[in-house]
């Protein structure tokens, strides 16, 4: 068991703000360990008392990394908080007693599928990050008939907002004979704001439809209905931080 823990790196596991807003946090909130004000500089210990805006918790450093998969639907917002003609996927998942679920990455609100939230700040905070080149797929319909030279472009990388970007694996998908539609499963390594749908905007290429089905070694189970929510194994778990380099 962990015995001792900065304030930081506790509000961002607990998902209050990030590692790098933690200062911040403690300096506009009130935060108070043990009946004594916080500083960006202090350290927490199991069973300590700690106060956030007047809301009382126990620091449990037995948590232990809890890793859940949401099959989004679209029209739901990955936000923390909904709209009146839009609510929030955390609306969908149940609440944690201790802590708070994190997301790992977003989906935009016409985007569905695999969608991942944990406990551990950490965790999620290396599986959102550039640097860890966590791959991506994903399913989508494509309006339209792309070329062999389009499909290559695509693959060798083509200008999205001033910069490089590609897919790594282009697969199509069977199709019905004279379809106007064409499904396709995508892979890539990055995660920017709506990538799929931009690359093949890039080639004058709309896309329909668009599903996420696999992030990293985590993949949306087929029996996982749009709605619906599970906890990933712990064997898994375990897969998953050690892909990152965390410990359990």
């Amino acid at each position: 068991m962990i015995s001792k823990i900065k304030l930081k790196k506790y509000l961002s596991n607990a998902g209050y703000c990030s590692r790098r807003n933690a200062k911040e946090f403690i300096e506009h909130n009130s935060v108070i360990i043990n009946e004594e004000k916080a500083s960006n500089d202090s350290i927490l210990q199991h069973n300590d008392v700690l106060i956030i805006n007047e809301k009382k918790e126990i620091v449990n450093l037995e948590i232990n990394t809890e890793i859940l998969i949401y099959h989004k639907p679209t029209g739901e917002l990955c936000s923390s908080k909904g709209t009146n003609s839009n609510k929030s996927v955390f609306q969908s998942i149940p609440p944690r007693n201790q802590g708070k679920w994190i997301m790992v990455g977003r989906l935009d609100v016409n985007t569905s599928g695999l969608l991942i939230f944990s406990n551990n700040g950490d965790l999620v905070q290396k599986l959102s990050h550039p640097s860890s080149v966590i791959k991506r797929d994903y399913l989508c319909r494509v309006f339209g008939n792309p070329t062999k030279p389009q499909i290559k472009k695509l693959l060798n990388g083509v200008k999205i907002d001033g910069k490089n970007s590609s897919f790594d694996e282009i697969i199509p998908m069977k199709k019905k004979a004279n379809a106007k539609n064409n499904w396709f499963r995508v892979t890539l390594h990055s995660g920017k704001n709506r990538e799929v749908r931009k690359l093949w905007d890039a080639e004058s290429l709309q896309v329909s439809r668009l599903m996420r089905i696999g992030f990293g070694p985590i993949e949306l189970p087929e029996d996982l209905k749009k709605g619906q929510y599970r906890y990933l194994e712990k064997n898994k778990v375990e897969s998953v931080l050690k892909l990152t380099g965390l410990e359990g």
